[in-house]
């Protein structure tokens, strides 16, 4: 065998080795931090979506009760408080900016209004999602549900969930009219191109998945940190206080 063929030998061999233990590691990183009775139980916003393609259930504890949860749920969005996560990630994909500048809030922000059902939340690059339905200090459902869940000693549990047809191609088909060219062209191939589905879901499985495992868990421990007052911004060194939750009806 020539050296080059040794050399793809090794390289499918190793390829098949990270795909087998990404296919391993698949069934834990769907529910992260999640109880099995978390993971499998129904909850708000699971009827929207009776046969999804994926499901995901995340979970963290927080040092701080519901109350002190529920404001930072309230004013997530690109362009509004953001979603506590990775930003710089938001940044490169989606040229995100948020109502602190180049990163996501880190106090409480009264002029941002609350969520409220009928609301869209901007996601980026010109994808909304729509808010369902919301129960103050319960739950929020949108793109994605938050459940909230009272603790003994002040603590909350912080539930996530995914429930959906993917990311990249539901995402493609949220993109308003008027979004920028790049997304008008990946929304018109998602719906237009033969096959442009299918190689999405492959995408999604490997790519998407694993990248929203990335963002979700940045997401929940960021409003940990934020929730705990115990978030720094690196550029400030300031950390975030507790606050009074906002005022929130639904309509």
């Amino acid at each position: 065998m020539s050296i080059r063929g040794k050399l793809c030998s090794v390289a499918g061999g190793a390829l098949a080795a990270e795909v087998v233990a990404y296919l391993l590691w698949r069934p834990r990183m769907l529910r992260w931090g999640a109880t099995v009775k978390e993971a499998s139980e129904p909850l708000p916003g699971d009827e929207r979506t009776p046969h999804p393609r994926v499901q995901s259930t995340r979970a963290v504890t927080i040092g701080a009760p519901p109350e002190q949860v529920w404001p930072w749920l309230m004013q997530m969005g690109i362009g509004r408080a953001g979603f506590y996560t990775h930003d710089w990630v938001e940044r490169l994909i989606t040229h995100a900016r948020y109502v602190e500048g180049k990163h996501s809030a880190t106090r409480i922000h009264p002029e941002i209004p609350p969520l409220q059902a009928g609301d869209t939340v901007p996601m980026g690059a010109g994808a909304f999602a729509t808010v369902s339905e919301v129960e103050p200090y319960r739950y929020l459902v949108a793109q994605e549900t938050y459940v909230l869940r009272a603790l003994a000693g002040d603590k909350t549990r912080l539930i996530a969930r995914y429930r959906g047809g993917g990311f990249v191609s539901p995402a493609a088909r949220a993109i308003r009219p008027d979004a920028g060219r790049l997304p008008r062209l990946l929304r018109f191939a998602v719906l237009h191109v033969p096959g442009a589905d299918l190689a999405l879901r492959g995408f999604d499985f490997f790519v998407a998945d694993p990248l929203h495992h990335y963002m979700e868990t940045g997401m929940l421990t960021g409003i940990k940190a934020r929730a705990e007052g115990k978030y720094s911004h690196a550029s400030t060194g300031t950390a975030a206080t507790a606050v009074e939750p906002m005022a929130t009806t639904s309509r």
